[in-house]
């Protein structure tokens, strides 16, 4: 769909105006999926030129006539969203997750758009899924309390599989230049097709943490060699308690170890395979349990807690989904330079943080933009520099300008932080939602 102009000379605007009077609404290209009057504004988009953001390459077209989520053009999603506040649904048991949000994200909407990101700290992310089905399912189909949702896995198939996602937006954002949609890894959610309702924002990549002071310079990368040094060292060892998104991913791990690898888990959910490994996984977290921390009885309640254990020296290891995590951890002065990182021998799962507007999202215009910037080479910069966020970028850099491309490269790999080579080699799929479910209720049913 071509983008309406703003230079309309008078005789077409009479002619416009006129067709819509005769009822074509296909020519009020200013209205959003509300239906009300929208303006246009001189805030652009960080990766458009700031004179001409109207003639930049058009982003792919979303399903139906309109080109995003409803919105005529970008220029009309950036006039709704000036003066809106954006209720950011997230995880919040980071306090540098936390600060970094508010300042790298929020005060630059706020500056750049006129938009008020206002963060609402979640302890599990199914408290923001299940505020909006019991909303939906009152019949508040609009005015949402939930605009924008920090999501994957199965809160994600969950409301995608209710449709209560806004539909048909995320390769349409400007900035989706940037993403490679081709990557199964990036178009799939743990085996849910992405479909243009969710958008990345990050990558993940889980590590070991240990602490060389209580382990060695090498700590064991095998799933029999911790065991042993568990026994050997009881009292030193714990994860967090599913389902904790870390310690479900521990969980996944010694299922794919059980398996040999992370193919017996590819494609929908099978019930005898599952009934195949899973007892394997039960013998060795139980055989462990006698000798974690507090003798088992207790596990840490979440991420954040086991990674205070380390930085106390309570335990000597930990667990993180971001591999540079120990690195801004040790530059914060929270854990001691003796923290090192590590994956096992069986390799390392991957996955991306995605974004998420729900169907009935009050502020849809502004959690637009805020998505949008979000794949911006500005903060995707900021994302992946070790002396910022240390996370792992979800855009494909190759496909930034050369400028970004030399920042990025010109960033050095922290002390505690794994070469990204080394990462890649190692990655391995996370199991579609179906599979997650069951090893989490299997944990719950057989361990804990």
């Amino acid at each position: 769909m071509r983008k309406t102009k703003r230079s309309l000379l008078i005789v077409l605007m009479a002619i416009a105006l006129f067709a819509a009077a005769c009822g074509d609404s296909s020519d009020d290209s200013s209205a959003g999926p509300s239906g009300e009057d929208s303006t246009t504004t001189a805030a652009t988009v960080a990766s458009e030129p700031a004179d001409e953001p109207a003639d930049e390459p058009e982003a792919p077209a979303a399903s139906g006539e309109e080109l995003i989520a409803g919105y005529a053009d970008w220029d009309a999603v950036l006039a709704e969203a000036d003066g809106q506040t954006v209720n950011f649904y997230l995880w919040g048991g980071s306090d540098k997750i936390n600060a970094d949000v508010d300042n790298d994200i929020g005060a630059q909407v706020s500056e750049l758009f006129g938009v008020t990101l206002n963060r609402v700290p979640l302890g599990d992310t199914a408290d923001a899924v299940n505020l909006v089905l019991n909303e939906i399912e009152a019949g508040q189909t609009t005015g949402g309390s939930v605009d924008m949702i920090w999501i994957n896995g199965e809160n994600f198939r969950t409301l995608k599989d209710a449709d209560a996602l806004l539909a048909a937006w995320s390769e349409a954002l400007p900035n989706a230049v940037f993403v490679n949609w081709d990557d199964p890894s990036v178009a799939n959610d743990f085996g849910q097709p992405v479909e243009g309702t969710e958008s990345p924002w990050g990558h993940a990549q889980f590590v070991f943490e240990f602490n060389t002071e209580l382990v060695g310079d090498v700590a064991p990368d095998s799933f029999e060699g911790l065991q042993t040094w568990i026994h050997e060292n009881p009292g030193l060892f714990t994860y967090p308690a599913v389902p904790d998104f870390t310690g479900s991913v521990f969980l996944r791990h010694l299922f794919y170890w059980a398996a040999g690898g992370s193919e017996a888990f590819a494609g929908p959910f099978d019930q005898e395979v599952f009934d195949q490994y899973a007892p394997i996984v039960w013998e060795y977290l139980n055989d462990i349990e006698p000798s974690l921390w507090r003798g088992g009885d207790t596990y840490p309640t979440e991420s954040a807690v086991q990674q205070d254990l380390l930085a106390n020296q309570e335990v000597a290891f930990s667990m993180s989904y971001n591999p540079s995590n120990a690195t801004t951890q040790i530059n914060d002065g929270v854990y001691p330079d003796t923290i090192r990182t590590f994956i096992p021998v069986t390799g390392s799962v991957s996955n991306n943080n995605y974004v998420t507007i729900p169907s009935n999202a009050s502020n849809a215009a502004g959690a637009l933009v805020v998505a949008n910037y979000m794949l911006s080479e500005e903060y995707q910069l900021k994302m992946t520099d070790p002396d910022g966020w240390g996370w792992l970028t979800a855009t494909d850099p190759s496909r930034w300008s050369d400028e970004a491309q030399a920042t990025l490269a010109g960033y050095e790999a922290g002390v505690a932080t794994l070469p990204q080579d080394l990462l890649n080699a190692n990655a391995l799929p996370e199991p579609s939602a179906d599979w997650v479910e069951a090893m989490e209720q299997g944990w719950l049913d057989n361990v804990l």
